[in-house]
């Protein structure tokens, strides 16, 4: 009887665990589809008329996209991400969402 007690209690924490890690995995990926669908909008814009943006908006575009797709396959995945990085990574997509807000204001996007 102790050890199947005991059993159901061990299971029962590795169930908690495994809730609470992906709590922390889904923030940080509602807060990537927040990030990635507002910088879709100026990357849209960008295509439609390349010529109306400089050059340092296009290679920052390049350059975030590029992070982007790697947080992208980081939160597909079946990696386990720590606390530290998901919470920097939540960190740099308002990083993103304030730059492309800054875009969409100086062009009248």
């Amino acid at each position: 009887m102790k050890k199947i007690i005991s059993c159901l209690l061990v299971l029962t924490m590795c169930i908690s665990l495994v809730g609470c890690g992906g709590t922390d995995k889904q923030a940080a990926i509602d807060a990537f589809n927040k990030a990635s669908t507002a910088f879709d909008e100026v990357a849209n814009a960008i295509n439609e008329n390349p010529d109306a943006f400089d050059q340092d908006v296009i290679d920052t575009m390049i350059e975030m996209s590029g992070v982007l797709q790697q947080h992208k396959e980081l939160l597909e995945g079946d990696t386990e991400i720590e606390e530290d990085k998901l919470n920097e990574m939540i960190e740099w997509y308002g990083t993103v969402e304030d730059w492309v807000s800054d875009v969409k204001a100086e062009l009248g996007i």
